[in-house]
């Protein structure tokens, strides 16, 4: 059961390559077009990583949830701890997508778009250090268990490791491409020029 959740956590990863991967933008030349246009497809491309959570949150809830009526011993807790670790998983993509629904890209100011894209950036990397920490916690647990004889901890820490890796190959993805991403609203400020009392914005090809 556990190699097959790691084969399930594989294949996960290719979806996430497959859909997280945006193509370039052709932008307008106006400088508001240009600025909605970036934060459109800031928005799109976290949609599509919440999309990819939520996808794994109700595998996992589907499987463990079956699983743990169909079996014993530390493989029942390994599907304990999946379907309770993924009804979290839910809420938060669940969330997200709603807020991401009701953003208007238009609404954005050039300050408030490079707030927002550090923001995410900064969320991401705590999350990337979190989810070592949840890695070692199920390392822990699987050792204790062994030593304790114990299927509670063994199935939890297997969980732990399974959750925890996952989330660590998704979070930096998408840390990835936001940072790739958010390069533009940098582009954009080098070509902000001011000279005396004029402000000018020329927009890169």
């Amino acid at each position: 059961m556990y190699k097959r959740f790691c084969l399930l956590l594989f294949a996960f990863i290719m979806i996430l390559s497959a859909m997280i991967a945006l193509p370039a933008s052709s932008y307008a030349q106006s400088f508001s077009d240009t600025l909605t246009a970036i934060n459109s497809d800031r928005i799109s491309l976290n949609q599509k990583g919440m999309s990819v959570l939520t996808g794994w949150a109700l595998t996992n809830i589907a499987i463990g949830s079956v699983g743990y009526f169909n079996s014993n011993g530390t493989t029942k807790y390994l599907h304990q701890m999946n379907v309770g670790w993924n009804l979290v998983n839910l809420a938060i993509a669940g969330g997200a997508l709603y807020q991401y629904a009701h953003t208007d890209p238009a609404s954005f100011t050039l300050a408030k778009s490079m707030s927002e894209a550090q923001s995410i950036e900064n969320i991401l990397m705590l999350n990337i250090g979190l989810n070592v920490s949840y890695m070692a916690a199920g390392g822990y647990l699987w050792e204790r268990g062994i030593r304790k004889s114990s299927n509670r901890l063994q199935g939890y820490g297997q969980s732990l490791l399974i959750q925890g890796g996952f989330l660590l190959l998704f979070d930096s993805a998408l840390y990835w491409l936001n940072r790739s991403h958010n390069s533009q609203l940098d582009s954009i400020l080098e070509h902000i020029n001011i000279t005396g009392t004029q402000l000018s914005v020329s927009i890169p090809l």
